[in-house]
C-alpha cells in the first residue's frame, strides 16, 4: 500500500483522486464540507454533472474487480480528502 495522500478538492467541480485502482479508501479530511463521489472505468471521460453522484461523509471503500478512476465533488466550498491506496 502506498503512503496516504491528502488531495485538495476545489468547490463545485469533479476532482480525480484515484486513477486505475481496484481497492482503497477515501476519507473526508476537512469537516463541514459536503462531498459526493462517483467512479468511471479507468480512462473514461470525467463526469460532467451530478446525475450519478453519491453523498458520503464517512470513509468510503473503493472495491472493484476492474480498474476504475474515482472522483470527488466538494459542494459549495473547497475541501480535502485523504486517499489510501
Amino acid at each position: 500500500m502506498a503512503n496516504p495522500a491528502i488531495i485538495v478538492c476545489p468547490a463545485n467541480t469533479w476532482k480525480k483522486v484515484a486513477s486505475g485502482v481496484t481497492s482503497g479508501v477515501v476519507t473526508p479530511f476537512i469537516e463541514n464540507v459536503r462531498y459526493s463521489q462517483t467512479y468511471r472505468v479507468a480512462s473514461d471521460p470525467v463526469p460532467t454533472d451530478l446525475s450519478d453522484a453519491v453523498y458520503f461523509g464517512e470513509p468510503h471503500l473503493i472495491s472493484s474487480s476492474s480498474a476504475i478512476d474515482v472522483y470527488i465533488y466538494a459542494h459549495n466550498k473547497a475541501g480535502s480528502v485523504r486517499v489510501d491506496l
